[in-house]
C-alpha cells in the first residue's frame, strides 16, 4: 500500500490544499428531504462534530495511508484512545496481558482502573514471546505490546507475540508511539490495532495533545460509534495540527534517527556512562530484531551515568540545548531524569519495582546539529 496521496485524494473543499478547519459543532440540512438522505447514507454529509467533521476525517484519512491500514480514528489524546479500546474489548472476568515495561499510565489504567470493573490483568516480567509461554493456561481477550518499549526501548518479536494471540483469539493490540509508522507499521506483522500518542513524533512540534488507533474498519467503525457516546474527540483545531505533522513524519524521523544513532554511539563510548539503551547498538539485546522490523532506530536514548543515580539531576541541570520537560517527539530536544519526571508520585522504589533504574535519563533527540547536541553533551559529563 502506497503512503503516498494521489492528487485525487488531496482535494478539499473550495479547491484547499490544506484540510480547511471546520471549527463547528453542528452542520445543516436543506429540509427534510436532506435530512432523510443523510440518515439513509445517500449523502457523505457531516451531522454534528461529536460524530465526524471533515478536518478529523482527512487527517484520519492520512494516517491510515501511512499505518497500511483501512481506517484510523483521532482521540483527544493518547490516553483516550489506549483506555477507549482497553474499554471497548475488555469485559468482567475478561483477561488483558500486559508486559512490566510499558508505558507508565497504561499499566496504571489496567491495574487501577480495569481490574475495577473484573476485568483480569496479566503482567508478564518481559516484553517477550518466552515470557508468554510462562502465563497460565486460559482465554485471553486482549494482548497488548509497545515497540519500542518505554523507557529501555526493549524489541519485542511481534510476529510471535501475534502468532500467540491467533491461537487464544485474543486481539492484538501494539502501541507504536516510539517508532511511529515512518519506521514500523504493526498491521503488517500481525497486530489488530496499531496506538499512536499522535502527542509526540505525529503531531511533531509539542503544540497538540492527541490519540489515534488505527486497524481494519469493522473495529475502527465499532470504535468510532463508541466515541460518539463516550465523547473522547479530537477538536477539529488538533486535527488539522495532526494532518500537518504527518506530512513531514517521516523526514523528522529518520533525520532525527541518524542524529540519536550517533549521538548513542557518542554516549556509549563515554567514559562517565555506564550504560546505554539504544536499540541502534549492538549492545542493545535486542538489536538484531530492531534490524529487521525496523528501518531506522527512532529518537529516544536512555542512558545511566557512572556513579550515584543522583548525578543524573546534576547532567540534566548543566546541559544547554535540550529543554528539561516531559514528553518526547517534539523538534526541540527534551532531556529528564525519568524517575524524578515520571514516578515522582511512586518514588525510586516504586519505579525500579516496575523495572526503571533510578538514575536513568531519558533523552529525546530533536532537529538540532548532531555536533551541537555532542557537544553540549561533552560540556555536560565533563562538569559532572
Amino acid at each position: 500500500m502506497s503512503k503516498h496521496m494521489r492528487r485525487d485524494e488531496r482535494n478539499q473543499a473550495n479547491k484547499s490544499l490544506a484540510p480547511p478547519i471546520f471549527q463547528t459543532a453542528t452542520f445543516t440540512f436543506d429540509g427534510s428531504d436532506d435530512l432523510a438522505a443523510f440518515h439513509s447514507g445517500e449523502t457523505g454529509a457531516f451531522f454534528y462534530s461529536r460524530y465526524g467533521n471533515p478536518t478529523n476525517e482527512a487527517a484520519e484519512r492520512r494516517l491510515a495511508l501511512i499505518e497500511g491500514a483501512e481506517a484510523s480514528l483521532l482521540y483527544a489524546s493518547g490516553m483516550a484512545a489506549v483506555s477507549s479500546v482497553f474499554l471497548s474489548l475488555l469485559a468482567p472476568n475478561a483477561r488483558i496481558v500486559i508486559p512490566q515495561e510499558s508505558y507508565r499510565h497504561t499499566r496504571d489504567i489496567a491495574e487501577g482502573l480495569l481490574t475495577r470493573y473484573g476485568v483480569r490483568v496479566d503482567i508478564p516480567a518481559e516484553n517477550t514471546a518466552v515470557s508468554l509461554e510462562a502465563l497460565p493456561d486460559g482465554p485471553v481477550r486482549v494482548l497488548f505490546a509497545e515497540i519500542p518499549s518505554n523507557p529501555t526501548l526493549r524489541i519485542p518479536d511481534i510476529a510471535k507475540m501475534a502468532e500467540w494471540a491467533r491461537l487464544r483469539n485474543a486481539r492484538f493490540i501494539v502501541d507504536s508511539t516510539i517508532a511511529t509508522p515512518a519506521l514500523f507499521r504493526p498491521l503488517e506483522h500481525g497486530a489488530d490495532l496499531a496506538i499512536q500518542s499522535a502527542t509526540k513524533y505525529i503531531g511533531g512540534h509539542n503544540d497538540v495533545v492527541a490519540g489515534a488507533v488505527s486497524g481494519s474498519r469493522d473495529i475502527i467503525d465499532a470504535l468510532r460509534e463508541q466515541q460518539a457516546l463516550l465523547g473522547s474527540i479530537l477538536g477539529p483545531q488538533e486535527a488539522f495540527l495532526v494532518d500537518r505533522g504527518l506530512k513531514t513524519l517521516e523526514l523528522r524521523v529518520r533525520r532525527i534517527s541518524d542524529t540519536a544513532l550517533k549521538l548513542a554511539e557518542f554516549l556509549e563510548g563515554h567514559s562517565r556512562v555506564s550504560r546505554v539503551y539504544y536499540p541502534g547498538l549492538e549492545s542493545h539485546p535486542d538489536h538484531a530484531r530492531a534490524t529487521e522490523y525496523m528501518s531506522a532506530f527512532g529518537g529516544i536514548i536512555s542512558f545511566e551515568l557512572d556513579g550515584d543515580p543522583e548525578i543524573a539531576d546534576e547532567l540534566v541541570n548543566v546541559l544547554q540545548i535540550p529543554v528539561f520537560a516531559p514528553g518526547f517527539g517534539g523538534t526541540e530536544s527534551q532531556v529528564e531524569h525519568h524517575v524524578k519526571m515520571a514516578y515522582a508520585d511512586i518514588g525510586t522504589e516504586g519505579a525500579e519495582n516496575r523495572g526503571v533504574s533510578a538514575g536513568l535519563i531519558r533523552y529525546s533527540v530533536g532537529l538540532e546539529d548532531f555536533e551541537v547536541l555532542r557537544d553540549d553533551l561533552g560540556e555536560g559529563l565533563k562538569k559532572l
